[in-house]
């Protein structure tokens, strides 16, 4: 799936753009009016002939039975049987992951027992693995500054506490800054927390003052640097966290909450794509159960997951995520919808 925004004086305009950049086949996803233009969304796969149908939730237990019985004869049938729902595709759609990117994770060779995977959730692991990147920030091969950027309420800066901790509970000299002065209790709160930890903390109203910070920083120090939230969609606030990346001279980290729609989430990684930002930290693992706007933003670009927020205490680091634990967690929410849902029905 390839997304692209367009902006013209009228949707007849933008669409002819369309037309001429990705061909016919492209497909109109949204029509937003800013002002006196008109924003197109547009995607290069054809749209499905029909919607998908809905369907019941079922038990994970039962979609792994069903995923793992053994194939019928091809002969000696009274009447042909409609093919089985793939469980897998049923786990996406309780997650809200748009139908052309079901398809991306779909495609391949039928996985099962003959092919080493003993359960939905490792078979979609495999998926998952193949179809996107795990690059973990135990990982970093150089002392550059991490930067953390997100849209409002995105926990930016749960983001930045939980990477400082994880630093000091490993015994690294760690340095915490915010470029966020304006945050009516960012602040103080952080300023509280590097207290607690024993960092040392600072304020850079300006970039100046960034680069300036960054030059007279310990060369052993790693550089936490918590930036202001930026509106996604007003170009003035993303290029004034990109000035920030730029002076830090560090890496740019996206942290995107789950819950989001899908198609807002892709227009999210692609607005902070422009700050440098390659990888992304999911956040909000513990509030929400649809992570198909986090699938969704991270296949829309260069985006790699890093480690997960998944709870709202600073003190708790990030926690490592991989294709196995992204698995785990998409067909636990679904059995938990499951069950509330059967709760609901006897009470």
């Amino acid at each position: 799936m390839r997304l692209k925004s367009y902006t013209a004086a009228t949707a007849e305009d933008a669409i002819a753009q369309i037309r001429r950049e990705l061909g016919d086949e492209a497909l109109v996803v949204s029509t937003e009016t800013q002002g006196d233009l008109v924003r197109v969304v547009a995607a290069l796969e054809a749209a499905p002939d029909a919607p998908e149908p809905a369907y019941e939730p079922r038990d994970v237990a039962e979609l792994e039975d069903e995923f793992e019985a053994p194939q019928g004869p091809a002969f000696g049938r009274a009447k042909p049987q409609p093919p089985e729902a793939d469980p897998i595709d049923q786990i996406l759609a309780y997650h809200n992951v748009p139908p052309m990117l079901r398809r991306r994770v779909l495609d391949g060779p039928s996985l099962g027992r003959r092919a080493g995977i003993p359960s939905v959730g490792a078979a979609l692991a495999k998926r998952l693995a193949g179809l996107y990147r795990f690059d973990p920030l135990m990982r970093r091969t150089s002392g550059a500054p991490l930067v953390v950027v997100g849209p409002p309420a995105s926990g930016k800066t749960l983001v930045a506490a939980k990477i400082a901790t994880q630093a000091v509970l490993d015994g690294e000299p760690v340095r915490l800054i915010t470029c966020d002065r304006n945050s009516a209790g960012g602040v103080p709160a952080l300023a509280s927390f590097a207290n607690i930890l024993g960092i040392d903390f600072d304020i850079a109203e300006a970039p100046e003052d960034l680069a300036r910070f960054v030059r007279a920083s310990r060369n052993d120090a790693l550089l936490i640097i918590d930036t202001a939230a930026a509106n996604p969609f007003s170009q003035a606030e993303i290029a004034a966290t990109a000035r920030f990346v730029v002076a830090s001279g560090g890496e740019a980290l996206l942290a995107m909450p789950a819950g989001l729609d899908p198609i807002e989430s892709v227009e999210i990684g692609e607005s902070f794509a422009k700050t440098g930002a390659t990888r992304l930290v999911p956040t909000r693992l513990d509030a929400a159960r649809r992570m198909g706007g986090l699938l969704a933003a991270a296949a829309s670009g260069t985006y790699s997951f890093a480690e997960a927020a998944v709870s709202p205490s600073p003190a708790d680091a990030l926690e490592p995520l991989d294709a196995e634990r992204f698995a785990r967690i998409l067909v636990a929410s679904a059995n938990a919808i499951r069950r509330e849902a059967q709760t609901e029905a006897v009470s």
